[in-house]
């Protein structure tokens, strides 16, 4: 069975590229916030890779396989798998580590450091316990579904330039071309599951695979909106578009034309600044000043609303990943 795995950016992910567009050069918080958009770029680069990997692999039997799956077991617990391979006969949870250089894993307590010139430059959270904390999750799911299938687990490193130290017995730890062989070791297992019980398990992951509405980025961060850059900006470069005609904008830098960029913008407002927003927040940060525009746009979106008139505000409706 030959698979192609779709793997959408995290909402985290865009809301920094989006933050790294609007917040000056020369803001105090622009370094870190570079660095951390680099780090989630590092992490999702590496993650498609060992996706490719992974689609080598000649399924023998029906399978599903859930990037980025967000699963909230109850009010206080979480749980965030990179990828999960769901066969008749097994689960197998895996966690990507994009990290270069030299990584030595410490016990008591456990935990991941990349060394630098001899030195612990810099501690990580220890992936092994993060894999047995969302098999964990996983095992309660399979309870309540009264529902037995073995989980096994993958730490799969991406980057040819990790050297690995002191990696714990008995763990499937893989550099990314070994992966796939562990895999098919894996789908030699005898099948457990009928295709109904299959087909039912993975129909309630989907449907549980929620990214859960985060505060604004600007919130989380403590960064007050007002230092973000105003206006409509261009798709490819981040500079605002000046507006030719009652349909086109242009924009002065890479001369790239664009018909329909405001839904894009107001995108920003939701991801950045507020999660309820009005005709009057789109026309002062997007810097429009009519409201014909505005309302035109806000209407051609997925968005709830409520209230009357000026006091109307518009919200994101969040659904679940419907991926298999």
């Amino acid at each position: 069975m030959t698979i192609e795995i779709l793997r959408p950016q995290s909402p985290n992910h865009q809301a920094l590229a989006r933050l790294k567009a609007r917040l000056p050069k020369h803001h105090e918080k622009y370094p870190s916030i570079l660095e951390k958009l680099d780090q989630t770029n590092a992490g999702y680069h590496g993650e498609l890779r060992v996706d490719k990997f992974i689609e080598e692999v000649q399924f023998p039997q029906q399978v599903h396989i859930i990037p980025d799956l967000h699963i909230r077991l109850h009010a206080k617990r979480y749980i965030q798998i990179d990828t999960l391979i769901l066969t008749k006969s097994y689960i197998l949870i895996t966690e990507v580590k994009n990290i270069t250089g030299t990584l030595r894993f410490k016990e008591y307590p456990n935990k991941l450091v990349r060394i630098v010139d001899n030195k612990e430059e810099k501690p990580f959270d220890c992936p092994v316990v993060q894999l047995e904390r969302n098999s964990d999750g996983i095992s309660n799911i399979l309870a309540k579904v009264n529902l037995k299938l073995p989980i096994h687990q993958a730490l799969v490193f991406p980057s040819q330039n990790t050297i690995i130290e002191n990696a714990p017995k008995n763990r499937n730890i893989f550099f990314v071309k070994q992966f796939p062989l562990f895999i098919q070791k894996l789908n030699k297992l005898p099948p457990i599951l009928t295709e109904s019980q299959l087909t039912f398990l993975a129909n309630e992951l989907i449907n549980i695979n929620k990214k859960f509405p985060s505060k604004p980025l600007c919130e989380r961060l403590n960064i007050n909106p007002e230092h973000l850059q105003k206006g409509v900006l261009c798709k490819h470069c981040d500079t605002a578009l000046l507006r030719k005609s009652l349909r086109t904008w242009i924009c002065s830098v890479c001369k790239t034309k664009d018909t329909n960029p405001i839904p894009r913008n107001i995108e920003d407002l939701f991801i950045l600044i507020k999660p309820h927003i009005s005709i009057q927040d789109c026309m002062y940060y997007l810097q429009i000043n009519s409201r014909y525009t505005i309302y035109n746009s806000l209407q051609k979106m997925q968005l709830e609303k409520r209230g009357h008139k000026k006091s109307t505000k518009y919200t994101k409706i969040t659904k679940p990943s419907t991926q298999k």
